[in-house]
């Protein structure tokens, strides 16, 4: 696998992942006083994140142009294990027990299934 293939697999869905962050910063501002939806269209966090998606997916088409994407999309999993540590981080959200042996079971499967033997 090439290295910027590699670097692809790992740091796209760790993109997506700060995007679902900023998702979620931004729907803090859905009970605005325009409502919902102006209140979701000023918000810097909903825009830097759309920005962040299209960049993210830019980079995954040059990532499955280099890779099958059956065996590329195995990688996407990491996002359930950036999310955690990345809402732990930012947003103060416990991480439990079962969410640590999910993700340990995740590297496995991975492991398993997404490199190149």
């Amino acid at each position: 696998m090439k290295t910027y293939t590699l670097a692809g697999v790992i740091i796209v869905p760790l993109v997506i992942s700060i995007g679902q962050i900023l998702f979620k910063r931004a729907s803090e501002t859905l009970s605005g006083p325009g409502g919902p939806i102006p209140g979701l269209l000023a918000s810097p966090h909903f825009w830097i994140a759309v920005i962040m998606y299209g960049l993210a997916t830019v980079a995954w088409v040059f990532v499955i142009r280099d890779m099958p994407i059956g065996r590329a999309y195995m990688f996407m999993a990491l996002s359930y294990l950036y999310i955690p540590l990345l809402s732990l981080v930012f947003l103060a959200e416990a991480i439990t027990l079962t969410q640590i042996a999910g993700a340990l079971i995740i590297c496995v499967g991975i492991a398993v299934s997404g490199l190149k033997t």
